[in-house]
């Protein structure tokens, strides 16, 4: 149980916003609140825990940090100037504002618990940075002391307003532009026209479609040797469609006393990865062994391809069959 509320508080916490940053400039030491004129630089010293973890380095030291300011307002030339707050793992820690030969010190006498309530401070004012104001004098003053003068609550309060005045109006402007942005735009094209897919091919159609089809030409042996053949091919042949292949879809004839018969039977069985045909200028191809290929492809009883008279049979696009003419295998 102890567990599980341990876990509720942490996820409760962790879906809090979180609180701003604490920040603070620098004002004369005048009723009219005026930024301070003077070149001055602003050092901040912090001394971590023993135990700081996240920096080995720092645990237990004191650390100097010199704070870099930025415009306070939208109007640079107003003079205001940030400083952002120092580190909420100091242990203790003093800022020094040096204007001149005068020394401005402001005491953290317990950094972690001080910055906690000054960030609660800053988020009653805002939800963004919004500063604390520090009348430049010379001597030692306690922060929380100091910013707590009605002076300067009235002045942070002030610069609150003018803040959240400018973040509107900043907002307001980014909103107008962006409607000047989509009102220049071009209409929105109108939408395409569904796709209606074509009716399907009748039978006739499809043979009329496969007829114009470019075909074979010419399909002649080149050489043999062995049981290993070379042809030329012109036309559109049939592949076979496996991946990166260029070999023709074929078949063998042999040839018997009453004719010509299928060695291997032509099968029109092709794969989806390749090209299906190819359209060839004398183009040579040298055949798969055709003892192995018979091998391969016939039935136990009819494997062996025996010496005689052969001719190949390929097929064009135009599914029209073409022959070679007939040759010897030994």
């Amino acid at each position: 149980m102890v567990i599980i509320c341990m876990t509720l508080d942490a996820l409760i916490c962790a879906a809090q916003p979180q609180p701003p940053s604490v920040t603070f400039t620098l004002a004369e030491d005048k009723a009219r609140p005026l930024p301070l004129s003077r070149a001055h630089v602003v050092v901040s010293y912090c001394r971590y825990s023993n135990d700081y973890n996240y920096d080995p380095e720092k645990a237990g030291r004191w650390v100097r940090q010199v704070f870099t300011g930025g415009p306070l307002f939208a109007d640079t030339t107003s003079g205001w100037v940030r400083y952002g707050m120092y580190d909420s793992y100091c242990n203790k820690g003093y800022l020094l504002i040096i204007a001149d030969a005068d020394t401005m010190r402001l005491e953290f006498p317990d950094s972690s618990k001080v910055h906690w309530r000054l960030m609660q401070r800053a988020w009653g004012r805002w939800d963004q940075e919004s500063p604390e104001v520090i009348r430049f004098r010379k001597g030692t003053y306690s922060f929380e002391e100091l910013i707590a003068d009605p002076w300067a609550v009235e002045t942070a309060n002030a610069f609150a307003k003018r803040l959240i005045a400018e973040g509107d109006a900043a907002y307001k402007q980014q909103l107008a532009e962006l409607e000047a942005h989509y009102r220049n735009q071009p209409p929105p094209r109108p939408p395409a026209a569904p796709y209606i897919p074509p009716p399907p091919m009748t039978p006739e159609q499809w043979e009329a479609e496969v007829a114009a089809r470019p075909g074979l030409k010419e399909v002649h042996v080149k050489r043999v040797s062995a049981d290993t053949v070379w042809v030329h091919i012109t036309g559109r042949v049939m592949l076979n469609g496996a991946c990166g292949s260029g070999m023709p879809l074929f078949g063998v004839e042999m040839r018997t006393d009453t004719g010509w018969v299928e060695r291997i039977p032509f099968e029109l069985v092709q794969m989806d990865c390749g090209m299906p045909w190819a359209d060839w200028e004398d183009h040579g191809v040298v055949l798969p062994p055709l003892r192995w290929w018979v091998r391969g492809s016939q039935p136990a009883d009819g494997k062996e391809l025996l010496p005689g008279s052969y001719r190949l049979v390929f097929m064009g696009a135009n599914m029209e069959m073409v022959r070679t003419p007939p040759f010897s295998m030994e």
